[in-house]
């Protein structure tokens, strides 16, 4: 590459001056040196964890001969590599860019994937300052960029060909294989314990339909992310698999899957397989591989365990723990009677449904009150408890404390730790 260091930044420079897209230029170490976007961007409390995020998916150990498209959140990117004489530079990555205005119903979709961790408000401002633009207007912009820095030529089908994730005219592709980085960044089980702990209830209750949630939404973790070894990006990522998957295994194992198969399974992904990996892609897509396994492994156990209408009911009242849940809404969706359903229920699961739910609202409101900062009022509220008093006396039923006493004590609990 014949382009100087100060010509590419003065190309990126005119990129965001004429299309006001989002432009970062990522070096060989995987630091930013310099970027350009706007302001309303960069004062919003998600550009920080999205800006770490993003640069995981331009790592590559051959890098690629033409504009590389990834999504994420639909958000959409683009990057290109640098390379002299064989040698990887960096990466100029172009984005973020949405192709429509984002809609209530994804809006809706990030608030639930992490309940109780997203500000709406900052959320919502986020997507507002990114451009909206149209994957033909990408993939143009790609071609010049391209063209800029290697004064060469590409064929739009050449482009097209090579990247998945992009189709003119249909949605990007939800194959987790095409998208091979979504949200991994985010398995950093050191530096993010909100999206530890979502994940980890994912696995133990085989919630593997709400996998694909955590996967496309994980860009808008509040936590700064971190590095376990800041010095070699491929070590890093074994260290952070090395370090996560034990805490998936014990997380299956308390939704019901065998020891032995779970320490075997953690064996297999970690002994025999991470240390021969060498490249970032191989190592993200095998994290992805591990937490879909175990995760399915307990739905497995979970829908031998319950008939289809218990399990249609379980995962109903799951999704609408945060709305109103009555026992003729559940008879009617399963097609039963109520006293029916009422019976088939209590003899499956061993409580009657109303039991049930109350237990599952009191463990999401524990995770509230270990995760956030909102009010016992709140969340009492948002739960759909009667009042603050009943909500107190039934946490305390279900756990012997209060909820004051239980947010403190796993306030000190981490404090000590």
């Amino acid at each position: 590459m014949e382009i100087s260091m100060e010509d590419m930044q003065y190309i990126c420079q005119l990129i965001w001056e004429v299309h006001g897209i989002p432009v970062y230029y990522v070096n060989g170490f995987g630091e930013f040196e310099y970027e350009f976007s706007s302001s309303d961007l960069r004062s919003n409390p998600y550009y920080v964890p999205f800006k770490e995020q993003i640069s995981v998916y331009t790592y590559e150990e051959d890098p690629s001969e033409f504009p590389i498209f990834f999504s994420n959140s639909n958000l959409n990117f683009f990057f290109v590599n640098l390379k002299k004489s064989n040698y990887f530079l960096g990466t100029i990555i172009v984005g973020p860019a949405l192709e429509t205005e984002i809609s209530d119903e994804n809006i809706t979709k990030i608030m639930d994937a992490f309940k109780g961790i997203i500000n709406k408000r900052n959320l919502i401002e986020y997507y507002q300052a990114v451009p909206i633009m149209d994957h033909h207007q990408l993939l143009s912009i790609s071609l010049m960029v391209y063209y800029l820095l290697y004064r060469k030529a590409l064929d739009k089908t050449l482009v097209l060909e090579n990247n998945k994730a992009i189709d003119l005219g249909v949605k990007q592709s939800e194959n987790l294989d095409v998208e091979l980085s979504k949200g991994r960044r985010n398995f950093i089980f050191h530096s993010n314990l909100s999206y530890e702990r979502v994940l980890l209830d994912y696995v133990k209750n085989g919630r593997i339909d709400k996998l694909k949630d955590i996967f496309d939404y994980s860009i808008v973790g509040e936590a700064e992310l971190g590095l376990l070894s800041r010095r070699n990006r491929l070590r890093s990522e074994k260290n952070l698999m090395i370090t996560g998957i034990p805490l998936v295994c014990r997380a299956a194992i308390e939704g019901g899957l065998n020891e032995e198969t779970a320490f075997t399974l953690s064996d297999y992904y970690i002994i025999q397989h991470i240390e021969e990996l060498g490249n970032l892609k191989a190592i993200l897509r095998l994290t992805e591989e591990a937490i879909s396994d175990f995760t399915n492994r307990v739905h497995g156990l979970n829908e031998e365990k319950y008939s289809a209408p218990i399990t249609a009911c379980r995962h109903y009242i799951y999704n609408h723990l945060y709305g109103d849940i009555t026992l003729e809404q559940l008879a009617e969706m399963c097609r039963l009677s109520p006293n029916y359903l009422s019976s088939l229920f209590k003899k499956e699961v061993g409580i009657p449904i109303s039991e049930y739910i109350q237990q599952q609202r009191v463990d999401e409101a524990k995770k509230l009150l270990a995760i956030t900062s909102y009010s016992i009022s709140d969340i009492s509220t948002w739960l759909n408890f009667n009042d603050q008093s009943y909500f107190i006396k039934v946490f305390k039923k279900y756990t012997g404390l209060t909820p004051r006493q239980f947010k403190n004590d796993h306030s000190s609990h981490h404090l000590s730790t």
